[in-house]
């Protein structure tokens, strides 16, 4: 048993480092310092001659949701704000109804607790005309909305 000690350790428990197998890992981690040094240096080197690009959108067909800021209120959703527009006698806003026409235009409308789809849509139409059978499906999808918001429906 201690002859088989004897041939690991040295005296004074230290590793026997005389075979140079640390200089060889030496040697490789200095040569792996001096090729990553001469890497960084040419890609600093490659940087410096490319023209600036011009910047351009990413995506430029691409829509961006633009939340709309609450106006008559704090932001709390209470009492009007100092300064606000007077309260409006057709109750409080449901929703905003945003309608596209064919040639890119949107055209917005608050919708409030005491509008009819009716009016809501001879609103709409004063704006950009509709064909009949569109004012009719118009009239219909907010009657639809108006009673989900008024708990009607």
């Amino acid at each position: 048993m201690e002859a088989a000690v004897d041939w690991r350790c040295r005296p004074g428990g230290r590793l026997d480092m005389s075979h140079g197998f640390v200089r060889h890992i030496r040697h490789n981690q200095i040569a792996r310092d001096a090729y990553e040094r001469a890497v960084r240096q040419a890609r600093g080197r490659a940087r410096g001659r490319l023209p600036p690009a011009t910047p351009r959108p990413r995506r430029p067909d691409q829509q961006v949701y633009r939340p709309r800021r609450n106006v008559g209120t704090g932001g709390t959703g209470g009492d009007p704000s100092p300064g606000s527009p007077p309260h409006d006698p057709r109750g409080q806003r449901l929703f905003c109804l945003e309608y596209e026409g064919d040639d890119g235009s949107v055209t917005a409308l608050i919708v409030h607790q005491g509008d009819s789809a009716e009016e809501v849509t001879r609103r709409l139409c004063a704006r950009c005309p509709l064909e009949p059978a569109l004012r009719r499906a118009l009239c219909q999808r907010v009657q639809d909305e108006l009673s989900k918001r008024r708990g009607t429906g």
